[in-house]
């Protein structure tokens, strides 16, 4: 077996609750996850044992993966197999490692358009982050959310091909210049391009913060934004079709050159006065409408979990109704990112949430406008997303009541990576990964593939005490 990380206190091959970003408070772990949980660890331990492997060597293979995939069709009641499963697969995926590998790792280009990392260096006294690529490397930033192990769990632990780089309005804790800085790097360690940073704007920043309307030319021309991204939730809230507010940022955007606007919609902030009415996507119809040159993306898919939504909508039906509503030359510019919303959905609801969720979308907005996001570094590496999502599909019952399109391989490869390539302008197969240039990939390889070198932690919380005890931290390192 390759060399694996030396600990062996993990448990599970990923987390069976939800990990927020730090924008949004986390429910908790329900009982029935707590069951996963328990029943993922009894059965991925007797097959470790099975196979002469620790615990954590197990954990770090596709059958790991599959197991856990076999659990929660288990706990809610889904099919394991056949036409009408959403996450189908056979016992032998998960007691074979190599039948496990061969379900899983078929590769496909991957382009995850939401990346995120802590600035360590915008900390007073934490010191900055530096890449250590080590096989004992243990991170050793503010709970692992910094440079070098963003790098790690997504470029090297992960199938990720390109990834774009984000922050938040208010320039911390990720600002444009610390982006573009982590962009570079990676780049540099690629011998290619690997990844992509945006220009980040709010038209409410006070002017002379890093986020202000008058850095975004030296954000698109200096730094090399590729797209705009914009939060209507920052500065008690705004609205993307606000002629006087959000217009000049739109039309300075288009006159550089930028032709996709990304704009955080549903999972209101906790900490932003009024999110929940200023993340709704209603301000889309007139802003695309006024902007036939822009292009439009709601990371999370406008999706409000639970209770949040002003009005009492459930998941991301509101955006859903909007955008069937629009005239078909506009929808054609209208694009859903799925970021944390598909793992949100996939472990508080099971597979055949999942499903109906892109089933949805693709009814919606068709395969070539919905966008691969993941949201890390807070979910740990995006290993096991990818493999969720490559092995989804939608059940044909499902299919057959709401009129939902088929998950194909087509639409999988188009929605992993096509879509976003297109958008942003990257060859999808331009060289990347030789070995002989490529320390990413040299360092993959070393540890037997993309799986073999992930801690299998994530580092956004899962409980309100985890969430309020994190951010307590985060106040004392920035104040």
């Amino acid at each position: 077996m390759p060399k694996t990380p030396p600990e062996d206190d993990v448990t599970l091959p990923f987390p069976v609750a939800p990990v927020s970003n730090m924008e949004w408070v986390p429910n908790g772990i329900t009982p029935k996850q707590r069951v996963a949980a328990q029943l993922i660890r009894e059965e991925t331990e007797a097959r470790a044992k099975r196979h002469g492997l620790t615990r954590g060597q197990f954990l770090r293979t596709a059958a790991a993966t599959a197991t856990a995939f076999m659990v929660l069709n288990k706990l809610h009641g889904l099919d394991q197999s056949g036409d009408a499963a959403a996450m189908p697969l056979k016992k032998v995926h998960c007691d074979d490692i190599a039948a496990g590998r061969e379900l899983l790792g078929r590769k496909l280009f991957v382009m995850d358009v939401q990346q995120h990392h802590v600035d360590t260096a915008a900390f007073p006294g934490t010191g900055t982050c530096f890449l250590a690529f080590t096989p004992e490397l243990r991170a050793n930033c503010p709970e692992s959310i910094a440079q070098n192990n963003f790098i790690r769990e997504v470029y090297v632990n992960s199938e990720t091909d390109v990834g774009v780089i984000s922050g938040l309005p208010y320039g911390a804790p990720m600002g444009p210049d610390a982006m573009a800085a982590t962009r570079d790097l990676i780049n540099q360690l690629a011998g290619s391009e690997r990844a992509l940073s945006q220009a980040i704007i709010d038209p409410k920043a006070p002017q002379g913060t890093v986020t202000s309307l008058e850095t975004l030319e030296y954000q698109v021309k200096t730094l090399k934004g590729r797209a705009l991204k914009t939060y209507t939730y920052s500065y008690d809230g705004w609205r993307l079709d606000d002629e006087d507010l959000a217009y000049p940022m739109l039309q300075k955007a288009q006159d550089l050159g930028l032709r996709l606007v990304n704009c955080h919609k549903g999972l209101p902030a906790i900490f932003a006065r009024g999110s929940s009415e200023s993340v709704r996507t209603t301000d889309f119809p007139k802003v695309v409408r006024d902007f036939p040159k822009l292009n439009f993306c709601a990371y999370h898919s406008g999706w409000f979990q639970d209770d949040t939504h002003p009005e009492g909508k459930l998941g991301n039906s509101e955006f859903i109704e909007i955008v069937q509503a629009m005239p078909k030359k506009h929808r054609k510019r209208c694009y859903a990112e799925i970021g944390s919303t598909f793992a949100f959905i996939l472990l508080d609801q099971g597979p055949e949430g999942a499903a109906r969720f892109m089933g949805q979308l693709l009814k919606t907005f068709g395969s070539r406008n919905i966008l691969w996001g993941t949201d890390s570094i807070w979910w740990g590496s995006p290993q096991f997303l990818i493999d969720a999502f490559k092995n989804l599909q939608i059940p044909a019952p499902m299919r057959e009541q709401y009129g939902f399109p088929q998950l194909t391989e087509r639409v999988k490869k188009r929605i992993l990576g096509e879509n976003a390539a297109r958008l942003y302008g990257v060859k999808r197969k331009a060289k990347r990964c030789t070995i002989n240039v490529d320390q990413l990939a040299t360092l993959q390889e070393a540890q037997g593939g993309a799986r073999e070198g992930r801690s299998l932690r994530w580092w956004g919380p899962q409980t309100r005490r985890q969430f309020f005890a994190m951010l307590r931290r985060e106040k004392q390192l920035v104040g």
